[in-house]
């Protein structure tokens, strides 16, 4: 069509084209239009933006999903450097960048604790390393006993106390993509001993430590500092989706004699 000729309308079915594949493929839809029709107006090749006169998609968030115990005990059943590194990052809660940008000066195993000042990102030109988080933040994440445990079998196995925990035989650190590719492959080799274990990705470990640390009793405020979300609202979605706790919380309500 010409840029001209476009009406709301036209946007709205573009956009209810997506609906087949997810309201998020829906977002990403309007804001592309609407990204490209602002520039349009911008170099004076049509007056004004008619996806300015339709509503985004609304935004739906999916319950969380994490691994069951016996999944846990399955996927980890091994002994590996590959199993070390994933192992730790069910332990930290750590994003995926967060994890490949980790460096040996960023961990106090003294102390317990590892700080977050840095992380892996794709672009145009490669995977690089940003001194930032996500959140713009730098944050504290206290390390538990098997934590401390699994540094202590990298360091030893690994030989260095310098430069990157996860890293090619160069010293750089593992890509994005290689990682992806890591976890396919482990978790290939796994399922051959344990037909029966479900597929879950990398980021699941996560969802997993936010979970069963509210299982564990931690607040919704200590669990979004050791996530590293900025938004409260982001972190609400783990009480949300936890309704195992939240059945042995209404379990254990009592109101005196009654």
């Amino acid at each position: 069509m010409e840029l001209s000729s476009i009406r709301p309308i036209d946007i709205q079915r573009v956009v209810k084209s997506t609906m087949v594949d997810s309201s998020e493929r829906q977002r990403r839809a309007y804001f592309l239009i609407k990204r490209v029709l602002r520039e349009a107006v911008v170099n004076d090749l049509i007056e004004k933006n008619p996806a300015d006169y339709i509503r985004p998609p609304k935004k739906v968030r999916k319950d969380v999903s994490c691994f069951q115990i016996e999944h846990l005990e399955q996927l980890f059943d091994d002994d590996s450097p590959q199993c070390r590194m994933f192992q730790f990052e069910l332990w930290t809660g750590l994003r995926r960048g967060e994890l490949l940008a980790l460096t040996w000066t960023n961990i106090h195993i003294p102390e317990k604790y590892l700080t977050v000042c840095q992380t892996l990102v794709r672009t145009s030109e490669g995977d690089i390393i940003v001194h930032t988080t996500k959140s713009r933040r730098d944050r504290v994440v206290p390390l538990h006993d098997k934590a401390v445990a699994l540094l202590n079998q990298i360091r030893l196995l690994d030989g260095s106390e310098c430069g990157f925990l996860f890293h090619n035989a160069d010293g750089s650190p593992l890509k994005l993509r290689q990682y992806n590719r890591i976890y396919c492959h482990y978790y290939a080799k796994q399922r051959e001993k344990y037909p029966d274990l479900p597929y879950y990705t990398p980021h699941n470990l996560r969802h997993s430590y936010a979970t069963y640390l509210l299982q564990s009793g931690a607040d919704i405020e200590t669990l979004r500092a050791l996530l590293g979300h900025v938004d409260i609202s982001t972190t609400q979605r783990y009480v949300h989706s936890n309704l195992n706790q939240m059945y042995n919380a209404t379990d254990n309500l009592k109101f005196g004699n009654l």
